[in-house]
């Protein structure tokens, strides 16, 4: 589920959760040009063959569903609430991927900005090896297509760059003064 849930956020982040409820819905009632058979695997390929279809479709239907961003006006968030928040759901949750840092890029980039973060060279082989590591751990559980997906994957350098972040950004989370 996670690299759904990596897949979803990294590739269609202009997307909104109704959009996707739409474009599903439409895929089920045969209004898209796509298969809508996964036979019980629900992958990427899967997400990404109806978030196709639905794309050449979305100006249509953006015009037809009502905009809730006219509704709701989104609240300002300074970069501190964004670390803060960043922050808070990590120690708050099981702690057992560090793969699943909210907003890693944009939090990494704030905090590196304002020399919260620094590096020796040390440190950055450190945090490599052990993402590598995870990497080829995760791809011993795996099979099949998933395999093959996550070997493509492990093998981009702005995949490895944000897990490093990510890493990086659990470090220095953890060792905050509480």
């Amino acid at each position: 589920m996670t690299i759904i849930e990596d897949f979803i956020r990294t590739s269609y982040p202009l997307y909104t959760i109704q959009e996707f409820r739409i474009a599903f819905k439409m895929a089920v009632q045969g209004k898209l040009d796509c298969s809508t058979e996964h036979y019980e695997k629900f992958s990427p390929k899967f997400i990404g063959q109806i978030m196709l279809a639905y794309t050449k479709k979305a100006n249509e239907v953006r015009k037809i569903a009502k905009p809730i961003t006219n509704e709701i006006e989104p609240p300002k968030l300074t970069d501190q609430d964004i670390v803060l928040f960043t922050q808070k759901e990590w120690l708050e949750s099981p702690k057992n991927d560090f793969n699943r840092v909210f907003n890693a890029e944009r939090v990494f980039d704030i905090l590196l900005k304002q020399g919260k973060l620094k590096f020796e060279p040390e440190q950055m082989i450190q945090i490599i090896r052990i993402v590598k590591e995870d990497n080829a751990q995760r791809l011993q559980k795996m099979y099949g297509t998933d395999a093959k997906e996550f070997n493509k994957r492990i093998k981009d350098e702005n995949f490895i760059d944000t897990q490093c972040k990510k890493l990086a950004l659990v470090q220095y989370f953890e060792n905050l003064p509480s």
